[in-house]
This record gives C-alpha cells, sequence and structure tokens, in this order.
C-alpha cells in the first residue's frame, strides 16, 4: 500500500470536511484554515490544496457512498414490505455481505490494522444468514404441520359433508403466508 497522506496521518480528514461545509468554501480558504490550524497546534507541517482537495474528493465519495447504500436500503424495504420479516433480514444480510465481499477484492481499501476484525464480521454474517436460513426452514415445516393439523380437524368435523371437506381442505392448502 502506498503513503498515507498527511490528512490521514495527522487526522486531519474531518477537520477538513468540517472546514469544507459541504462546499460552503474553496480549496484555497480551506487549505490556508487548515495551515493556520496546524500552525497554532505547533505542528512543523502545512498541508497541500492537492491533499485537501483529495481529502475533500474522499469525502464526497464517502457520502456518495452513504446516500446509495440509504436509497438501497429503502428499496429493499418498499419491495419487502409485504413479506414475513425472514425474508426482510435474509435480504438484508445478502446486501451485507455483498458490500463485505466488495470491500475484500477491493485491496487498497482494507484497513490492515485489525483484520481479524472483518474476518469476525463476515463469520458473524454468514453464520446469522445460517441461522436465518434454518428459522425459515422450521417457519414453512411449522406451518405444513398446522395446515395438516386443521385438515384433520376438518375432517373430524365434517364427515358427512365430503364436498365441504375438499373445498375446505384445498382452501388450507392454497393458503400461503405474506
Amino acid at each position: 500500500m502506498g503513503q498515507k497522506s498527511k490528512a490521514d496521518q495527522y487526522g486531519l480528514k474531518e477537520l477538513i470536511a468540517e472546514k469544507y461545509d459541504g462546499g460552503k468554501k474553496t480549496i484555497v480558504y480551506v487549505t490556508e484554515e487548515v495551515n493556520e490550524y496546524l500552525k497554532q497546534n505547533g505542528y512543523k507541517i502545512t498541508v497541500s490544496r492537492e491533499a485537501v482537495r483529495h481529502a475533500i474528493r474522499n469525502y464526497e465519495d464517502e457520502i456518495a457512498d452513504v446516500r446509495k447504500g440509504v436509497e438501497i436500503s429503502k428499496a429493499m424495504a418498499e419491495v419487502f414490505k409485504d413479506h414475513p420479516g425472514t425474508e426482510q433480514s435474509e435480504a438484508m444480510l445478502m446486501c451485507l455481505a455483498q458490500l463485505v465481499t466488495k470491500e475484500l477484492r477491493n485491496i487498497e481499501s482494507i484497513n490492515f490494522e485489525d483484520p481479524a476484525e472483518m474476518i469476525h464480521a463476515t463469520a458473524k454474517l454468514t453464520l446469522a444468514q445460517a441461522k436465518l436460513s434454518q428459522y425459515r426452514t422450521q417457519a414453512v415445516k411449522a406451518l405444513d404441520k398446522a395446515k395438516e393439523k386443521i385438515k384433520a380437524e376438518l375432517q373430524a368435523a365434517i364427515q358427512h359433508d365430503p364436498e365441504l371437506l375438499g373445498r375446505l381442505c384445498k382452501i388450507v392448502d392454497d393458503t400461503k403466508v405474506k
């Protein structure tokens, strides 16, 4: 990996973003303010306009990623609003797993200070997906068992009208959980 920028080394990214104020100030003005801050706090360094521009671009990229994530979440919530919670949870977990996989592929973006934490988070996502799948299977089995019990009780209660029993059993069989 390449050398860290001064903004990263000295933790200036937040200060630069704050001074930039969402684009209300120019890069030249932000550079002057950051350098003044460094001077007032005893640092013997300065930050170039290019470093400030780079930090601002990274900040704006992060904001765009967050906005995209919010849009994806809203779209998923809209698509799954009439579905059971397990389907919603599975979709969200799949989305999170895709994001982690995407980050793992982009080797330059990985922070190697604590790779165990990333691996642990990935393992937790995988375990959550497996458990959710297991819960879904259990719920489907429970629903099928409940349908069979209802049909058995209907058979016992309506022995004298087989046509009605057949129609009711068809209704029970066709019932799906939304």
